[in-house]
């Protein structure tokens, strides 16, 4: 898993939302500071955030991951 890729990809699909990390973190049900270390790429999530992420904007834990650009299992970006 790219690191980098994770951490630019949760912190675009927060903001698509409009969401703060205080927002994100209540909706996640997580602390602020690990939604903030995940978007600053100091800690690598774990699979269960990964997949809270996934299944929260409904896109594949791949895409998370950095593995594919398609945000889904149909192709769609």
């Amino acid at each position: 898993m790219s690191i980098e890729v994770f951490a630019m990809r949760a912190r675009e699909l927060r903001k698509g939302k409009n969401f703060t990390t205080r927002m994100m973190a209540e909706e996640l049900n997580m602390s602020c500071a690990l939604i903030s270390y995940y978007e600053n790429g100091k800690r690598e999530p774990t699979l269960s955030a990964l997949r809270a992420y996934a299944q929260y904007f409904n896109v594949t834990m791949d895409y998370l991951a950095g593995m594919t650009d398609w945000r889904d299992n149909n192709g769609e970006t």
